[in-house]
């Protein structure tokens, strides 16, 4: 289950990640510097498509000093995980902004295989990927953030990140 600013299955907001309940195994992919990290498990390959997707950035929480972690920004491109009114990865815009309104434009980033499109509800919480601007483009991944935060920040790094690591084939 997806809670818009809390939660993506287990995996908790806010929380140090020794306690937010990450994977226990070690991620395939990472990148970090300054206290800011970001880390990536991949899921089983299916028969047709890229193996799903987990990742998760830390960073200090707001006013800190910046000696501790949590949890801010959860990515994930299963469509496993699903919010209370049905939607998950593989959704379409149409479904998106008939629960959600008519969301801003975030940002747009370069990912292996296209450009995505990112549409955030701040203050909600909850962000959606997509492969296009066209009502009937897929969600390629649901994005959880913790509410009100000024998650355009994280997204630069994270397209950066996203485009720069490599996947396995």
């Amino acid at each position: 289950m997806v809670v818009p600013g809390r939660s993506l299955g287990q995996v908790q907001l806010g929380l140090a990640p020794a306690t937010a309940h990450l994977p226990t195994t070690p991620p395939n992919s990472t990148d970090g510097a300054m206290g800011k990290a970001w880390a990536s498990w991949y899921g089983a390959r299916p028969a047709h498509g890229a193996p799903t997707e987990l990742d998760v950035y830390t960073a200090p929480p707001p006013g800190d000093d910046g000696s501790h972690r949590s949890v801010q920004v959860v990515r994930s491109t299963s469509p496993y995980f699903q919010l209370a009114n049905g939607l998950h990865a593989g959704s379409n815009l149409r479904s998106i902004r008939a629960a959600y309104g008519a969301l801003p434009l975030a940002t747009t980033y370069s990912v292996p295989g296209g450009v995505r499109y990112l549409y955030d509800a701040g203050p909600k919480g909850i962000a959606f990927e997509t492969n296009g601007k066209a009502l009937d483009s897929k969600c390629t991944a649901v994005i959880v953030h913790l509410p009100k935060l000024a998650a355009k920040k994280f997204y630069v790094s994270m397209g950066q990140y996203l485009h720069g690591r490599t996947k396995p084939r």
